[in-house]
C-alpha cells in the first residue's frame, strides 16, 4: 500500500494529476489499467485530466476510482473521498448544484399537468359528441316506433358458425418462459453497482449497499454487468452463482432462463 496519498487534492484537475502520478509511479499505462479493471479508456482519460463533464453518474465513478486505487496500490477509501471532494468542486464550478436542489420538485408537477390537460380536453370532446349524437337520433327512433308493424314469426335458420380468428391471442404473443427473474445479493460490509439491458432494450443501473438484495424481472436474455465480481451472489431459478471474478473486478454476464454465463473476464472457478 502506497503512503504518498496524504492530503488528496480536492480540485478536479489536481485530483486527476494525482491519479496520473500514482499510475506512472507504478510503471502502468492507461491500457494496463483499462485491461485490469475493464473501465473504458475514455473514462480513465477524463478522470486523469480532471474533465468531469464526460463522466457518468457519481456513484459509478466512485467505484471506478476505488478499482483504480487497488490496481496502483493506493488507499481505496482515501482516494474515493478525494474524488467526492473534487466532484463537489466540479458541481459548484459548473452551476449544477443549485439546479439539482431547486428545479427537481416543480418538474414533477409540470409532467402531471401536461398529462392531465390533454386527457381532460379529450373527455370533454367525447361527452359533447355523445350528447349531439343522442339528440340527433331521438326523433328517428320515435317515428320508427309509430310506423313499425308486428313482424310475422319465422322459422329460425341454421346459424352460420363463425370462422375462427387468425389473430394470435395474448397468451400466444407473450411467452412467459422468456421472462427472467434475477436476485442479486450483496455481501455485508461491501457495495456493488449493477447495470442491465434486456431483449426489448429496457435498461437501468443501481448502486447496492452491503447486506441488501435486489430482484429484477426482465425479458431474457439479459446483459448484466456487475461492478465488483466478488461482492455479490446472483440467484436465477433457485441456482446461486458466486465467485464471478476477483475483488473489485467488473464482470459482464448474460442471463436467461437456462442460467448465467460469464462473458468476460473469466470467472476464478473456470
Amino acid at each position: 500500500m502506497m503512503t504518498a496519498m496524504e492530503g488528496v487534492p480536492n480540485h478536479p484537475k489536481a485530483f486527476g494529476e494525482e491519479l496520473q502520478r500514482l499510475r506512472e509511479s507504478t510503471g502502468l499505462s492507461l491500457e494496463d489499467i483499462a485491461e485490469e479493471t475493464k473501465i473504458s479508456r475514455q473514462i480513465l482519460r477524463s478522470l486523469e485530466s480532471g474533465d468531469f463533464r464526460f463522466l457518468p453518474q457519481k456513484v459509478f465513478c466512485r467505484n471506478f476510482v476505488t478499482q483504480y486505487a487497488v490496481v496502483v496500490g493506493a488507499d481505496p477509501e482515501e482516494l474515493a473521498d478525494g474524488f467526492e471532494a473534487a466532484w463537489e468542486r466540479f458541481l459548484l464550478a459548473s452551476g449544477n448544484h443549485l439546479q439539482i436542489e431547486i428545479d427537481e420538485a416543480p418538474f414533477i408537477q409540470a409532467i402531471r399537468w401536461r398529462f392531465w390537460l390533454p386527457v381532460t380536453i379529450a373527455a370533454a370532446i367525447l361527452i359533447v359528441a355523445a350528447v349531439v349524437i343522442l339528440r340527433g337520433s331521438a326523433p328517428d327512433v320515435h317515428l320508427a316506433a309509430e310506423n313499425r308493424s308486428t313482424p310475422m314469426p319465422r322459422t329460425a335458420t341454421n346459424p352460420v358458425p363463425a370462422s375462427p380468428s387468425m389473430l394470435p391471442t395474448a397468451t400466444e404473443i407473450v411467452d412467459e418462459g422468456d421472462y427472467v427473474s434475477i436476485l442479486v445479493r450483496v455481501h455485508p460490509e461491501m457495495e456493488c453497482w449493477i447495470h442491465f439491458r434486456d431483449r426489448n432494450g429496457v435498461a437501468g443501473g443501481k448502486l447496492l449497499a452491503g447486506g441488501t438484495e435486489e430482484r429484477i424481472d426482465l425479458m431474457g436474455p439479459v446483459k448484466l454487468t456487475v461492478g465488483d465480481a466478488d461482492a455479490v451472489v446472483i440467484e436465477i431459478a433457485g441456482v446461486e452463482y458466486r465467485g464471478l471474478g476477483r475483488p473489485g473486478q467488473v464482470v459482464h454476464t448474460e442471463v436467461s432462463g437456462e442460467g448465467l454465463v460469464v462473458l468476460g473476464p473469466r470467472a476464478r472457478n473456470e
